[in-house]
């Protein structure tokens, strides 16, 4: 399977809540999406020039791969019901990418953390995720391997390591001083 193959498939999938999701239980990719009338109010900095060219009513805001890499044997069903739609910020990139923009409108709490950020309650980041967000897939053998091809293509603005979207500075610099408010170096 080729990169353009995966980035087909991400965005031509139909995007459904968390809860209505049913990831495979396979490698791949998920892309997460925010409706539309919803991302101006929670994120109005996003540049609306970058944006994925797709006909919906869902903006691409971050795309994961589940295995990282050969030898873990987490899948997409599993990074996304422990990590993503119901873990906590410490274990999900993207949910620290949210709380970290969202902490003030949510009313989200910082809590000390030994090496991770935390909250002292992820509820309200929860209940924003599934109202505002969807998710699609692609299966695909060794993401890994094209997981800076498909990021670079789809330029999702919450993707900060293998992405070049200019919105993913401000998520850098929100997420350290989220890692502050929680006790931990920037």
């Amino acid at each position: 399977m080729l990169a353009e193959e995966i980035v087909s498939d991400l965005l031509t999938r139909e995007v459904l809540a968390p809860s209505a999701a049913r990831p495979p239980s396979s490698p791949g990719f998920y892309a997460w999406w925010c409706r539309e009338e919803q991302l101006n109010d929670a994120f109005p900095s996003i540049p609306k020039e970058n944006r994925p060219p797709v006909p919906t009513a869902w903006s691409l805001l971050y795309v994961g791969i589940s295995p990282s890499g050969p030898t873990s044997s987490r899948n997409i069903a599993i990074r996304l019901a422990k990590d993503h739609a119901g873990g906590n910020i410490g274990g999900s990139t993207f949910r620290q990418s949210l709380a970290a923009l969202l902490a003030g409108s949510l009313g989200l709490e910082p809590r000390r953390g030994s090496d991770r950020s935390r909250l002292a309650s992820e509820v309200p980041l929860s209940r924003w995720i599934e109202s505002a967000c969807g998710v699609t897939f692609a299966t695909a053998e060794r993401p890994w391997e094209f997981e800076t091809d498909v990021i670079a293509i789809l330029n999702p603005p919450l993707n900060i390591d293998c992405g070049t979207h200019p919105f993913r500075l401000e998520v850098k610099a929100r997420r350290a001083a989220l890692r502050q408010a929680c006790g931990l170096g920037a």
